[in-house]
C-alpha cells in the first residue's frame, strides 16, 4: 500500500499549504499520507484500540497527525513500520496550528 500522496494542498484545511505546514512544524520532510491508512485511538496500547475515521493524515518524520471525520480533532500518533496502522494516543485540538505546535 502506498502511504504517500502528492503534496496536494486541496486536501489541507482552508488557508494551509504543505509549505505552511512544513514551516510551522520546522520539518521540511512533512508530507501528506494516504488517508486510507488505518488509524486507531490506542491510548492504552494496541490491544485496546478503536478505529478512527480520518480524512487527512500528515507525517512529521515519524509522528503523525490525523484529522478525525467525526469530531474534526487532530490526533497524534506513530507506527513502528510504514505498513502498520498508526496508533494515536490523544487528540491535540481541532486547530491544525495548535496540533502542529504540540508535535
Amino acid at each position: 500500500m502506498s502511504t504517500e500522496n502528492a503534496d496536494d494542498n486541496t486536501s489541507l484545511p482552508a488557508g494551509w499549504t504543505i509549505g505552511d505546514v512544513r514551516q510551522r512544524s520546522q520539518d521540511n520532510a512533512a508530507r501528506l499520507v494516504d488517508p486510507s491508512t488505518p488509524v486507531y485511538l490506542a491510548p492504552n496500547g494496541p490491544g485496546q484500540s478503536a478505529p478512527l475515521d480520518v480524512d487527512l493524515i500528515m507525517d512529521f518524520s515519524g509522528l503523525y497527525l490525523a484529522r478525525c471525520v467525526d469530531d474534526s480533532e487532530w490526533y497524534m500518533g506513530q507506527r513502528a513500520t510504514p505498513d502498520e496502522p498508526i496508533l494515536c494516543w490523544s487528540s491535540y485540538s481541532d486547530d491544525l496550528g495548535t496540533a502542529i505546535d504540540n508535535l
